[in-house]
């Protein structure tokens, strides 16, 4: 028996339609909003769903998401029969129909493979019946009869190429857009400062698109220098209109794997406000370091900085928060907390860690790409680093060389040994600039200081460190 608004046309052919994979998209979009969301709506179209009542749904999901309205079977009800669309559609029995199937997101790409082959094979099929009827219409000409089968055809086949081709005059003139910007800007940083003179000589400061990959051995300090570059980003963003440095920063989003939120934001107020994390965390702050740190929190719920503490991520679920937080917090920087902590839902990851690794590696720097922002990705280096007591290398990055080949940047980081002379408060490093795509390598020192738990530039302490 059909619902209401499910009336198929009675002349269908049955292998041009799949009602099951029609309604196992729906059913994911309206129980797994969060996960596969954005890469439903990324391959598909509404004109791809056949059955009417299932376009009309899709066209409703659409619109809600958009309007970052929650998705589930209560709100989606109410937004159908606020926009008396719910007797159309075929009502929450159509709806519970579809919560109540047995589909899978580890199946999502199979579903939308066969919806998409099925709407391709639809268009086709219309196409056909046109060249039919041109061909009874205007018979006497040939070469018209053609010139309008192949239009139609063409423009069915244009539906499965990816648009990556651009002509090279559009791109001639963003490249001179982009000198003559940088002309304007001599002297200046173009990126996302680092928070370290050196390395922003070197890199110019973080740029759109890039893949930087901060390895270092566990323990040395990988996230502590995450968070001091998130530090400097938030400190203030170059306006380029009034030519002068602003408050609020850059906006930051940052994705924890390991460490709370809350971790995370006492890492930061005791890294901002010098003040001795493991005092805090003693309850042994003197009246006046409280009252800092407070007045510091104050300020901090002006900053434009986002966490996500979500554990046991995969790579498709990353990448769907992450364009969600560009979204709707336009996020100018990406830091990830840490790869290795990532995962793939694929068959072939599930055998092999290091095609999951390279599947990782890849996502990621699609997703700087996709984003346009530069996302800094910390990583884990393998334990020969250790056994050799060498510095680490580009070879040492932990389980795969495709993290090597996808990034555009490779930090990595290594702990020198004290001079029993100097101040042990602050330990000597090496930041290895190992790999730049657009500049060169270096290795340049910094210094970290334990007890506020942040790096800090030794040509100049990071609390005077300047715009450029």
């Amino acid at each position: 028996m059909k619902r209401k608004g499910e009336d198929l046309n009675k002349d269908a052919i049955p292998s041009l339609f799949s009602n099951e994979a029609e309604k196992a998209i729906l059913g994911l979009a309206l129980t797994n909003p969060e996960l596969v969301f954005d890469r439903i709506r990324e391959r598909i179209a509404a004109d791809d769903f056949y059955v009417p009542s299932h376009r009309k749904l899709f066209n409703a999901l659409c619109e809600m998401h958009s309007k970052n309205i929650p998705i589930d079977l209560t709100t989606v009800h109410q937004y159908l029969i606020d926009r008396h669309l719910e007797e159309e559609i075929g009502g929450a029995v159509l709806l519970a129909d579809l919560v109540a199937s047995f589909a899978t997101h580890l199946n999502l790409e199979s579903y939308i493979k066969i919806l998409k082959d099925k709407s391709i094979l639809r268009k086709l099929h219309q196409v056909a019946l046109n060249i039919v009827q041109s061909i009874s219409e205007i018979s006497h000409s040939v070469t018209q009869v053609l010139d309008q089968a192949e239009k139609e055809i063409f423009a069915i086949t244009d539906l499965t190429v990816s648009r990556s081709t651009v002509k090279a005059s559009i791109e001639i003139e963003k490249a001179i857009e982009l000198i003559d910007c940088f002309h304007k800007r001599k002297g200046r940083l173009f990126g996302i400062p680092t928070g370290f003179y050196e390395l922003d000589q070197i890199t110019t400061g973080w740029q759109n698109g890039d893949m930087i990959v901060l390895a270092a051995r566990p323990g040395v300090g990988k996230t502590a220098l995450g968070l001091t570059f998130a530090c400097r980003a938030l400190k203030e963003r170059y306006d380029q209109d009034k030519d002068l440095w602003i408050k609020p920063g850059y906006a930051v989003g940052f994705f924890s794997l390991e460490m709370t939120a809350v971790q995370i934001m006492l890492r930061l107020l005791a890294s901002i406000g010098s003040e001795s994390l493991q005092k805090i965390r003693r309850g042994e702050l003197e009246p006046k370091s409280l009252e800092n740190l407070k007045k510091i929190a104050d300020d901090a719920k002006e900053w434009p900085f986002y966490i996500d503490d979500s554990t046991d991520l995969t790579i498709h679920q990353l990448r769907a928060k992450a364009r969600r937080m560009k979204k709707q917090f336009g996020v100018d920087l990406i830091i990830i907390d840490y790869l290795q902590l990532l995962h793939s839902d694929s068959e072939q990851a599930r055998e092999n860690r290091q095609v999951e690794i390279s599947e990782i590696s890849r996502g990621i720097k699609a997703l700087a790409k996709e984003l346009n922002i530069p996302i800094i990705v910390l990583a884990q280096l393998n334990r020969r680093m250790e056994e050799g007591k060498s510095e680490p290398a580009l070879h040492h990055l932990r389980e795969s060389g495709a993290i090597e080949q996808d990034a555009d940047v490779v930090l990595l980081l290594h702990r020198l040994e004290n001079d029993p002379e100097t101040d042990h408060s602050k330990i000597p490093y090496i930041l290895h600039v190992a790999k730049q795509r657009n500049g060169p390598t270096d290795k340049i020192p910094i210094f970290f200081n334990a007890p506020y738990t942040r790096f800090e530039d030794p040509l100049k302490h990071e609390t005077d460190y300047p715009p450029f």
